[in-house]
């Protein structure tokens, strides 16, 4: 299977889907969604969700409580200033 830059790209942009998802979610109720909630916002499955998760932990752009359920929280996205 050949890699493309394209693919990267469609990886970002879900990324970036899910955490304003999460952004979202917590803003509304005041505490993190589940792995169902995630999937059917952002239209993935739940595994998937799970791995994009550990790529947004990795990024710095979430945190999240192992073992506990509803316990990711969102962190502030870092800004380049030139």
């Amino acid at each position: 299977m050949k890699y493309s830059l394209r693919d990267d790209k469609v990886f970002q942009e879900t990324l970036d889907c899910m955490y304003r998802f999460i952004q979202s979610y917590i803003q509304s109720y005041g505490f993190g969604p589940s792995l169902r909630e995630i999937g059917e916002g952002c239209h993935l499955s739940k595994s998937i969700v799970g791995r994009y998760l550990d790529r947004l932990e990795m990024q710095g752009r979430i945190t999240r409580e192992p073992g506990l359920p509803r316990s990711i929280h969102v962190l502030p996205e870092k800004r380049n200033i030139l």
